[in-house]
Formats: structure tokens, C-alpha cells, sequence
């Protein structure tokens, strides 16, 4: 489908020297979509003034990740989002060339594996040992990059695909797999930080994952020497176990200190614009 008359007039605006008019043609792209701006990638740039070309990209680039934080917008408006279109969705904010097909498409893949091995009649332990096994030693996820700098370790939707990740990416795939594969499995926060855990059926606290060991499974008493380790109080009260939205929380803050360090303002901005789009705390 080439560009219609509303998007003719709309590519002609794209570098009016008046900024209200071009937030105008902006906006107006937004409500459009992504196949609006699609259109005028396919059919229009590559006809257009060669020396114009690369500030018509950085125009483009901005809308795709505008209409990326619209429809972020829009799925917070459920009370629990869907934690995966949540992460895709801040993925598509800083690097637009993220594939909705592709990231959709190996998420359904690990799932269905997944489901094949884990059945109801199993107990907790054993589902988790049952999950760890496939998450770690089959589909072969691992840690790298331990001091969170690259971006290429950093957006979820890159680290399904090379299963390679700093951890906290890692530990985010970990939450969007085993959420996927039926296991209620949620973040214990606190001031810095998180820790996975297993709830019953009456969302207490039956065990506690360490994602760094493979999954492991501990009890109590190991985080209170790791709180003690690390020159914090244990206090359970300052503890709180929370949603699907708190993770989307964490991988935008994870995004945004990649970002800041790299020098990138314009998707650290986007990043930051996120945490206040979600509310509530910060995490990391």
C-alpha cells in the first residue's frame, strides 16, 4: 500500500522550519501507527534528497518510539499488564528496529517447550528444578556482562534470541519465562534490589530462587545472611512482593542506567519518561 494523500502532505511537513508544525506531523504519525511510518520508510525515503535523508530517519526513528510509549500507555491502563508485551514494549522505546514477529515468536517457541515438561501433577520443587534445567543447561541462558554496560546484553527482546545476558536481563527472562510456563513466581523488592520467589496458593512465600546459582532454591535464613552481608538490615516489613508492572518498572530503570552511561540522552529521557508513565517506586 503506497503513501496516501493525508501522508503525501504529511512526509511534505516532515522538515517545516516551524517546530509546532512538525510536533503537528508528529502527533498526527502517532495516531497512525507503525504502518503509517512504514509506508513512508518503503516508498518515500529512498526517493527522497539524499542530504535530507538522515535527519527524515531521526524523525521516523523518534515517532516509532513515541508510538511505542503510546501503546505502553495504553496496556498500563490494566491493572496487571501483560508482562511481556510490557518489556517488548520498552525494548521498541530504545531500539526500534526491535520485531514484534520475531520477539513474539521465540517467546511462544521456549514456551511450548517448556510446557512440555512441566505438568500439574509436579510439586513446586520439582517444577522449578524442572524449569532451571531447561532455562539453564537446554535453551543454555548465561550471564555475561556483569558490570551492566552493553546494550547488546542489556534489551530483553536481543538476549531471547542470544541467550546471553547481564543479570538482570537475565533474570527478567527468567520472570517472563516461568510467568509463561504457569509458575508463580514473583519479585521480593526491597531498597536496591529484588529477589525471586515461589508463592503457595495463598501467596505466601514458600521458597527463594538465586537466579546468579542456576536457580537454586533457598529459604530465609540465606537472605538474612545476605542482607548481612551486604551491610543491610534485614527488616521483612521493608520487603514486598509484587506484580508483573514492577518488572516492566525494573527493565526501563535497567535501560535507563545503560543509556546514561553510554551518553545516550535522548533514549535515556525515553526511559525515564517510562518510570513515570508506570509510577509507584523505584526498584533497582
Amino acid at each position: 500500500m503506497r503513501p496516501d494523500s493525508e501522508l503525501i502532505s504529511l512526509i511534505s511537513l516532515m522538515d517545516d522550519t516551524d517546530y509546532i508544525v512538525r510536533d503537528a506531523v508528529r502527533g498526527r504519525l502517532i495516531e497512525r501507527g507503525e504502518d503509517a511510518v512504514e509506508q513512508i520508510e518503503r516508498y518515500w525515503l529512498p526517493e527522497a534528497p539524499v542530504h535530507k535523508r538522515d535527519s527524515y530517519l531521526d524523525f521516523l526513528e523518534e515517532v516509532k518510539r513515541d508510538i511505542a510509549l503510546e501503546r505502553l500507555d495504553k496496556l498500563l491502563e490494566s491493572p496487571q499488564p501483560l508482562l511481556s508485551k510490557g518489556l517488548f514494549l520498552v525494548s521498541k522505546a530504545a531500539d526500534t528496529s526491535a520485531e514484534e514477529i520475531i520477539y513474539n515468536s521465540t517467546l511462544e517457541n521456549l514456551t511450548e517447550e517448556l510446557n512440555l515438561e512441566i505438568s500439574g501433577d509436579k510439586t513446586p520443587v520439582e517444577s522449578v528444578k524442572i524449569f532451571n534445567y531447561i532455562f539453564f543447561r537446554r535453551f543454555r541462558f548465561h550471564h555475561t556482562d556483569t558490570q551492566i554496560q552493553s546494550e547488546e546484553s542489556a534489551l530483553v527482546d536481543r538476549v531471547l534470541l542470544s541467550r546471553a545476558g547481564n543479570p538482570v536481563s537475565i533474570t527478567l527472562i527468567y520472570f517472563l519465562l516461568s510467568r509463561s510456563a504457569g509458575l508463580p513466581i514473583y519479585p521480593l523488592c526491597f531498597t536496591g534490589g529484588f529477589v525471586p520467589v515461589y508463592l503457595d496458593n495463598d501467596n505466601k512465600i514458600m521458597f527463594y530462587l538465586n537466579i546468579f546459582k542456576q536457580g537454586s532454591i533457598f529459604l530465609e535464613d540465606t537472605l538474612v545472611q545476605f542482607f548481612e552481608d551486604i551491610g543491610m538490615q534485614y527488616n521483612p516489613e521493608s520487603l514486598k512482593v509484587e506484580q508483573e508492572r514492577a518488572l516492566v518498572t525494573i527493565y526501563a530503570e535497567l535501560l535507563s542506567f545503560i543509556y546514561k552511561n553510554s551518553g545516550n540522552s535522548k533514549i535515556y529521557d525515553k526511559m525515564e519518561r517510562i518510570t513515570q508513565i508506570l509510577g509507584g517506586p523505584r526498584y533497582l
